[in-house]
């Protein structure tokens, strides 16, 4: 009989668990989406953004990119990179982004935006 009632009692637990991680992937991988919108639009001759791989749905893994304890982009340093090219408007839908560092070879920049 107990172990019937641990189990009602960890179930919803479980549930509300697997809720968050679920919630937490869809967020991580609109900002995969949006950084890769960012790295289409720009030319990158050094190579510095060759490991934003869209195939890899956490951004947090990705050279330039930091995210916080929610797997969410809260900063991008992209100075001194030598890009070039517009800034993707798909940047907006990084809600948790607070500093976007950057110079870029088209003469815009240096800058720091702050959310």
């Amino acid at each position: 009989m107990a172990l019937v009632a641990a189990t009602r009692t960890t179930a919803p637990i479980a549930a509300a668990v697997l809720i968050v991680a679920v919630v937490s992937a869809a967020a991580a991988n609109k900002d995969a989406d949006s950084l890769t919108a960012l790295r289409n639009g720009l030319k990158d001759p050094g190579g510095a953004l060759a490991s934003w791989d869209p195939s890899l749905v956490n951004p947090c893994t990705w050279f330039h990119v930091t995210c916080d304890g929610s797997n969410r982009v809260i900063l991008l340093d992209l100075g001194r990179l030598k890009l070039s090219g517009p800034l993707a408007p798909e940047l907006g839908q990084l809600d948790q982004l607070k500093f976007m560092y950057g110079c870029w070879s088209n003469g815009l920049g240096p800058f720091i935006l702050k959310h």
